[in-house]
């Protein structure tokens, strides 16, 4: 039987967390936008994958395990080793029970892709913490609205708001993750015993009186723990340890609500802005391959069954391309590969004039390549987090991306060039146009700010 707001925080009030007297609000960790519109975000694959469960729930290729449980397995070093995820209903248990059959795709079918926004916040807030697998994070339902974008919506009831806040903030926890990494070279491998990708350790109600003596829920704070994974995945010592492949990106406000506003009516493009965040930040210098990021938006079935219903295909493509847009009118620049993705297969407005579409477009269109860049204010703000040093190193703290060396003409050429790229290929990966970079290059135009950042970028020259 599901326990009340009252009995719950009778069990947040016997936690580890500290015991707030009724109706005080606990203190909450750090805000995590306070330095402007981004926030650093660990890049980690466990990270991104339980983004990928919670955005692409049963489009993912879901298995039976040995034990009958209903699993998602992604492979590390050809299957040398593999993180593993499965899902509870149960939030309380420290090691519960996971679901198997029809009660575990009930789960996966109920997770809402702005559970996915929460995660990425409890990621962020893990990344402000030392041991995150330790330490608790608390959160509450002001943080939430603002990183959201909530407070701004008027079609929703406080009530409301707040039931959408709880039932969010569970969801993450409803995932269970077990990890073998292997062996790779000199770096030891490690195992990590199955448990909660996150906990939440309580949950308190605050409550107000209206003018009749009624109390009335007034906000929620949730008090919440990364799982043992973070020990490995979001410790900067143990990942240079063990040669883990995470790097520090950014996490966007801008893009919490975005994805708050897009996700009923361009659903596909809510998916593939949680999927970019983190690919488009270790993939700096190739192409996404067209049916890749379809089946991410839409699920490898849709895209497999359009290939055989002409009316199905021409409903996908024109969807495909809405979605492109909305990334695009959202700030994220586009580039299409010239050899493949042809300006009369491109979506009306970027290449294509005709609303006309020509004969075989969907198989072209499945085999075409572009870039997909997320705005550049996130490019500018990660190059500031990077620049930062601690005390230790005599360098100044909070460096601006001013500071840098300025790229030359010169340097542009050399490492365009080192890298067999014709100015052609060039104007393609960046967007700038061939004639500006051959006016760069011969050193008859300077460098733009803005370009010098996309073509440290595309030159993974930061």
């Amino acid at each position: 039987m599901a326990s009340t707001p009252d009995q719950r925080n009778l069990s947040f009030s016997k936690g580890k967390s500290s015991k707030p007297a009724s109706g005080e609000r606990p203190r909450t960790s750090p805000d995590l936008f306070t330095e402007g519109s981004t926030t650093p975000v660990t890049s980690s694959l466990p990270l991104w994958e339980a983004s990928n469960i919670l955005a692409q729930r049963k489009h993912l290729p879901w298995v039976m395990d040995p034990d009958g449980k209903l699993c998602y397995t992604r492979d590390v070093s050809d299957g040398q080793g593999a993180i593993y995820f499965w899902v509870t209903e149960n939030i309380e248990d420290e090691h519960p029970a996971t679901l198997a059959g029809a009660a575990a795709l009930a789960v996966i079918d109920n997770f809402d892709i702005r559970a996915a926004c929460m995660h990425l916040i409890y990621a962020a807030h893990a990344a402000q913490v030392a041991r995150p697998w330790e330490e608790e994070i608390i959160i509450d339902d002001r943080q939430i609205e603002a990183y959201l974008g909530l407070q701004k919506r008027t079609d929703k009831s406080r009530k409301e708001k707040l039931s959408l806040i709880e039932e969010i903030a569970k969801q993450p926890c409803k995932i269970t993750t077990y990890i073998t990494w292997p062996q790779q070279g000199r770096q030891k491998g490690f195992t990590v015993e199955e448990g909660r990708l996150w906990h939440i350790l309580g949950t308190r109600y605050h409550y107000q009186q209206d003018i009749f003596g009624n109390k009335e829920i007034a906000g929620i704070s949730f008090i919440i723990k990364a799982g043992l994974w973070a020990k490995y995945f979001l410790n900067e010592d143990i990942s240079q340890d063990y040669s883990l492949p995470t790097q520090q990106g950014t996490l966007s406000k801008h893009l919490l609500a975005s994805i708050m506003s897009i996700w009923q009516h361009r659903e596909g493009a809510a998916r593939l802005m949680i999927w970019l965040l983190f690919k488009s930040q270790t993939n700096k210098q190739y192409p996404f391959n067209a049916q890749t990021l379809m089946e991410v938006a839409y699920g490898p079935k849709k895209v497999e069954d359009a290939k055989s219903d002409l009316q199905l295909r021409k409903k996908l493509a024109n969807t495909w391309d809405e979605d492109l847009f909305t990334l695009h009118d959202r700030g994220w620049r586009i580039n299409f590969d010239s050899d493949t993705y042809s300006a009369d297969i491109q979506p009306v407005g970027f290449g294509r004039s005709d609303s006309r579409r020509p004969r075989g477009f969907f198989k072209r269109l499945l085999g075409a390549r572009l870039w997909i860049y997320p705005p550049d204010e996130w490019i500018t703000q990660k190059l500031t987090i990077s620049t930062q040093k601690t005390p230790d190193t005599n360098v100044v703290q909070n460096e601006e991306v001013s500071e840098w060396p300025t790229l030359t003409g010169e340097e542009v050429r050399d490492m365009r060039t080192s890298r067999a790229w014709s100015q052609r290929k060039l104007a393609t990966l960046t967007g700038i146009s061939q004639g500006l970079i051959s006016m760069i290059e011969n050193g008859s135009r300077s460098i733009t700010e803005d370009n010098e950042l996309i073509l440290r970028r595309v030159f993974d020259y930061m």
